[in-house]
């Protein structure tokens, strides 16, 4: 039996494992976030475009339901949503049923793969124009996915993940990430990698390293290195993010961030520089500016961005 199969099947005989057991109680929410911002795009092909567009708005159901021996099973079900275009109205992002206790978590369905969830919040203009896919392989959202987290230990946890969207074509995915405190602030730790994940119809070897380092309370930087290789040899790329976030106050705060690769096109740098306003805590304005430059420069483009993000939840009954 080959380890990835041996995988898979740990994981599900663990799942179904816990299933015969006496439900006490259940927590179902809705919950969703909508990001919409008027955006001004320059292409270096030519012309200025003046658009409003939605950042990856989505909603979704999620809840849990815990039994009588502790076990409690966990379920989710979230869609991309265009509020501007429409189109399409709805697109499946994270969506699983699953089991967690003193074991772990287990979960089956379609999730971020740890390489992915190993970026933390070092991207700081995730699903704009300046997300870090544009540059980076690796930011894989797969289907047919089994995963199994353990119980966080002093700060570590590891997360294992067999994909199997391919009958003949199994990958897998596993990082081990640590969160907790330097100096008194917020740090985050992650080392993931990928094994023939499938992406854009090849299949890549991935060596994934993140870190958010404090620097004093009111700023945290962000690390991203990598380096990629699929199964063709095709592709063979490193590459590199660093942001920085600073607090200038309790509720606006500068976000600076800079990469380098040849991953995705040769030649690539990704720059983003901007300001975010938190309103309330589920409501905020931010201004980005974007640069994508490229060995072609043709390819290149420049956008401005003013928007607003609002985070909603509340539960069903």
């Amino acid at each position: 039996m080959s380890k990835i199969k041996l995988i898979k099947f740990s994981i599900i005989a663990t799942l179904f494992a816990f299933m015969a057991v006496e439900s006490v109680t259940a927590a179902p929410s809705i919950y969703g976030r909508l990001d919409l911002a008027i955006a001004s795009t320059d292409k270096a092909s030519g012309g200025s475009v003046t658009d409003v567009k939605s950042h990856a708005s989505r909603i979704g159901v999620k809840g849990s339901q815990t039994f009588d021996n502790g076990t409690t099973v966990i379920y989710k079900y979230e869609w991309q949503t265009d509020p501007v275009d429409g189109d399409p109205t709805f697109k499946q992002r994270n969506s699983y049923v699953g089991l967690k206790g003193a074991f772990g978590k287990v979960f089956m369905g379609m999730h971020d793969t740890p390489v992915k969830k190993a970026q933390g919040k070092v991207d700081l203009f995730n699903d704009t124009a300046g997300d870090i896919k544009n540059i980076l392989w690796g930011e894989n959202r797969s289907k047919k996915v089994v995963q199994w987290s353990s119980p966080k230990a002093n700060g570590f946890t590891i997360n294992v993940m067999a994909i199997m969207e391919k009958a003949d074509e199994e990958g897998f995915s596993v990082s081990a990430e640590w969160k907790g405190k330097l100096g008194g602030n917020k740090a985050f730790f992650a080392l993931a990698f990928d094994s023939e994940v499938p992406q854009k119809g090849y299949f890549f070897d991935t060596t994934r390293f993140a870190a958010q380092i404090p620097l004093g309370k009111p700023i945290t930087l962000g690390l991203i290195w990598q380096e990629s290789e699929d199964t063709t040899g095709k592709y063979d790329d490193d590459g590199y993010v660093v942001s920085l976030k600073a607090k200038l106050s309790k509720k606006t705060a500068l976000k600076i961030m800079y990469g380098e690769s040849d991953m995705i096109k040769t030649g690539a740098e990704l720059t983003g520089v901007g300001f975010d306003y938190k309103i309330a805590k589920p409501l905020k304005l931010y201004f980005n500016y974007v640069d994508k430059s490229f060995a072609d420069s043709s390819k290149e483009s420049e956008e401005i961005m003013f928007g607003m993000q609002y985070k909603f939840s509340f539960d069903m009954y």
